[in-house]
């Protein structure tokens, strides 16, 4: 897939902060936007996009209401709506890169090219922020995510143990503050959730031992290899050091987990860092730090990936696509980035960088590459987030995991096409 998206001349970065806005804060917006309707947009959890969802329903008035879902079921609910033979029932949603792949391979969005013309001037658009798929504009992106290490830079400097590097180093980290740090329940937190978490993590860690997901040109199969046995294998060591419940560990719970002090570390989305500080729900305010993603060898790049997050519109959109566009990009100016700069790492020019993006920072410049856009790749992630957990939870091996979620992808990517 020839995707471009051009990001500003800045180091790819993203945070989250807590997004409840302080009473006045935010602004009733939208007055001069002209149509009447209903529009629901719908977005993940992720504290960005709670302070976007308060400058979306500002524009509620009269004629228009604006109602956005934010759900961890967000990728699921997004990719449903789009894929429905009638009208979509979300007019816009919140995606990341990877969604965006799979819903422009199976040709479900809407470009948005004109409508990017008309109101570039308006809203201050920037290049930027356009996502295109040749000269076309299928998504505006507003910040930008990886995940990264976080640190109890507290803990670390008390028992004198150095930011791990490496996951072995991780590990070894994670055993002194197991022996040595009672007041720490789980020395490693770390997105292991069934399905998209943890398929992501595998990518990661399998990206760093060199793994190719699929052969040189072709859409088969390449992550059932020694490099994925190896992924899965570290990836289990690390869960004597986690909750127990680390099939269900996803975003939210390994961010409470660090707010609540029971977690040392472990590699999170950046967009959760600013939460770390936020004492309305964090014990350990200032004492969490940020770092590159560690590598699975010495010397190694970071194993994880850079990510962006943007808004789409899809190609069934049941309302005005003029007037979607424009709440969206009411949503989107330069007044919500500044109010908002601490709650993400923005595309826009007028963000200023906060420490919260340190990590991220660090990550590119140890090598992190962008997260894959080949059109097939959801099928291999969708059959890896299901088999992985069986792998790590003990009830089929590394090679029988692999081997099954592989033949389960050919099965699938034969039907749409991709293998012949």
């Amino acid at each position: 897939m020839n995707t471009n998206i051009l990001f500003p001349r800045r180091s790819l970065v993203a945070i989250a902060a807590a997004a409840v806005l302080v009473p006045g804060m935010a602004i009733a917006k939208c007055g001069d936007i002209t149509g009447k309707g209903d529009i629901n947009i719908v977005g993940s959890s992720m504290p960005s996009v709670q302070h976007l969802a308060k400058e979306m329903e500002s524009c509620n008035r009269g004629g228009l209401k604006v109602q956005i879902k934010i759900t961890p079921e967000a990728r699921t609910e997004t990719e449903r709506a789009f894929e429905s033979q009638g009208k979509s029932a979300f007019d816009a949603a919140v995606i990341s890169g990877g969604v965006y792949s799979s819903l422009m391979a199976k040709g479900q969005l809407q470009p948005m090219t004109d409508l990017v013309n008309k109101y570039k001037a308006k809203y201050k658009i920037e290049d930027g922020m356009l996502v295109k798929q040749g000269n076309d504009v299928y998504a505006i992106a507003y910040q930008q995510n990886a995940q990264n290490l976080y640190y109890r830079k507290d803990l670390f400097d008390k028992h004198g143990i150095k930011v791990p590097a490496t996951y072995d180093e991780m590990l070894q980290a994670a055993a002194v503050i197991k022996a040595k740090e009672p007041s720490i329940d789980f020395p490693i937190a770390q997105t292991f959730s069934k399905g998209f978490d943890v398929s992501t993590e595998f990518v990661n860690i399998f990206a760093g031992f060199g793994g190719k997901m699929f052969k040189p040109g072709t859409a088969q199969p390449d992550f059932n290899s020694d490099a994925g046995i190896k992924t899965i294998e570290l990836m289990k060591s690390m869960t004597k050091f986690m909750t127990p419940n680390f099939l269900a560990s996803n975003s939210d719970d390994v961010m409470n987990q660090f707010q609540q002090g029971k977690a040392a570390m472990g590699v999170l989305w950046a967009s959760r860092a600013a939460r770390m500080d936020d004492p309305a729900a964090s014990k350990i305010v200032g004492k969490m730090e940020f770092a590159a993603a560690p590598a699975t060898m010495a010397g190694g790049k970071s194993a994880t990936h850079l990510w962006w997050d943007g808004v789409a519109i899809p190609k069934n959109v049941g309302a005005d696509r003029d007037l979607v566009f424009q709440v969206l990009m009411d949503a989107l100016d330069e007044e919500t980035t500044k109010s908002g700069n601490d709650s993400t790492i923005w595309i826009r020019s007028v963000y200023k960088p906060t420490r919260f993006g340190t990590g991220v920072i660090l990550s590119q410049k140890a090598g992190a590459p962008i997260w894959p856009t080949e059109p097939y790749l959801g099928l291999a992630t969708g059959e890896l987030g299901k088999l992985v957990p069986e792998a790590l939870g003990g009830t089929m091996t590394a090679k029988q995991a692999l081997d099954a979620a592989a033949a389960n992808y050919v099965k699938a990517a034969t039907e749409k096409g991709f293998i012949k």
